[in-house]
């Protein structure tokens, strides 16, 4: 091997190591994709956009090389070492942090979002972003971006109505105890907390760049989305999609903006536009209590954004890639509350949040639509002001 040619990329032998580490997955997966002929021109647009960081070229590899396999792996290896060397991301993962980290500096992401990440490897998403491209419903592997990607595309699920539109709906229709009620948000209230389990289903969102070449998010696409996807028409799933992209294009409550996000960026966006970047971000996964009548030992209503900007609630709705229905209404309180629960026997206290949103009820007047904040629900308010 010609290493003066082909290997002066890397800066020393043991960030080779630690690169060929961090690659051999990729490489098997590039492998298995056999996508071979579409490499170069794809490696050379990467090796522009790195502005020639490394002293190799695509004609000098393949020069170098005696066979198409060990070309492919130098060439990962090479770009892998790029990275590493730039401080580029090296998975979509790692680059959803990263965009994360520029826009939110000082806001942790919480690790209920973290699970939700795309598991896509970069080279996986430029494969089926190429795919995506054409939209062809016939050639598109379907099966392996579902896998791939951490969807649930021919898993059926259980067909619920979606939280984040719930105070639009009769009560009959509504899962018991999503709601609780404004009076009773005090000290020594009482209330029936819901169901606190962890979704049964773990669907990632896409990365923006896939999530950007989806069929545009309209009821009107539908059927163009589930034969995509290959998602069995009569299934639960295409029942909640349906369901979902209804929800998110209809016209909303008096006072609310809104967005149905698939990609972290979107809804970081999203929140960023309504609230700015200095802001606080809660969540709370706690199970405990789940199901229990539960007494307030403490309730205090947050002063501090009254009259200000509203805090966004985000909610997240069935479908095969992660779609967050994120919303402010005009006018809601956020309040801070301790529970008393029981846990093996004896009584504890655990600490939670309710958000209340004030609705027309088209007589003049407003009725609160009280909710807490659980699970991979999200509640992003204003920093509060210090005199």
């Amino acid at each position: 091997m010609a290493s003066n040619e082909c290997v002066s990329i890397l800066p020393a032998r043991q960030e080779l190591i630690k690169v060929y580490n961090t690659t051999i997955q990729v490489i098997v997966e590039e492998l298995m994709l056999k996508k071979y002929s579409s490499y170069p021109r794809k490696i050379k647009r990467q090796f522009v956009t790195q502005k020639k960081l490394a002293n190799i070229t695509i004609d000098k590899a393949v020069k170098a090389m005696a066979s198409k396999s060990t070309f492919l792996l130098l060439v990962l290896v090479g770009v892998s070492a790029i990275n590493l060397v730039g401080g580029v991301s090296s998975n979509v993962a790692e680059l959803e942090r990263q965009r994360w980290r520029e826009k939110l500096p000082e806001v942790a992401m919480p690790e209920t979002l973290v699970a939700r990440l795309s598991p896509l490897s970069l080279t996986q998403l430029q494969y089926f972003a190429a795919g995506l491209k054409k939209m062809d419903a016939t050639s598109f592997d379907a099966h392996q971006f579902c896998r791939s990607a951490g969807l649930i595309c021919r898993e059926d699920v259980i067909f619920r109505l979606e939280s984040g539109s719930l105070f639009l709906r009769h009560p009959d229709e509504v899962e018991e105890n999503v709601f609780v009620d404004k009076d009773e948000l005090r000290e020594s209230g009482q209330m029936i907390l819901p169901d606190l389990s962890p979704s049964k289903y773990s669907i990632s969102f896409l990365p923006t760049e896939l999530a950007e070449m989806m069929p545009p998010f309209s009821s009107a696409n539908v059927s163009q989305l589930v034969n995509l996807l290959n998602i069995p028409s009569e299934s639960n799933m295409s029942r909640s999609m349906l369901e979902t992209l209804k929800i998110c294009e209809g016209s909303g409550v008096e006072g609310e903006v809104k967005r149905c996000s698939s990609s972290v960026e979107d809804m970081v966006e999203f929140v960023v536009s309504v609230l700015g970047s200095d802001i606080d971000l809660f969540t709370d996964p706690s199970v405990l209590g789940s199901g229990q009548r539960v007494t307030i030992t403490k309730a205090s209503k947050r002063e501090d954004i009254v009259g200000g900007k509203p805090p966004v609630a985000c909610h997240n709705f069935m479908f095969p890639y992660g779609v967050s229905y994120c919303h402010s209404i005009k006018g809601s309180e956020v309040f801070d509350l301790q529970l008393e629960v029981v846990q093996n026997g004896e009584k504890v206290r655990r600490n939670a949040t309710a958000v209340c949103h004030y609705l027309s009820d088209g007589a003049g007047g407003n009725q609160a639509a009280c909710h807490l904040v659980y699970g991979e629900m999200l509640l992003w308010t204003p920093k509060p002001t210090h005199d």
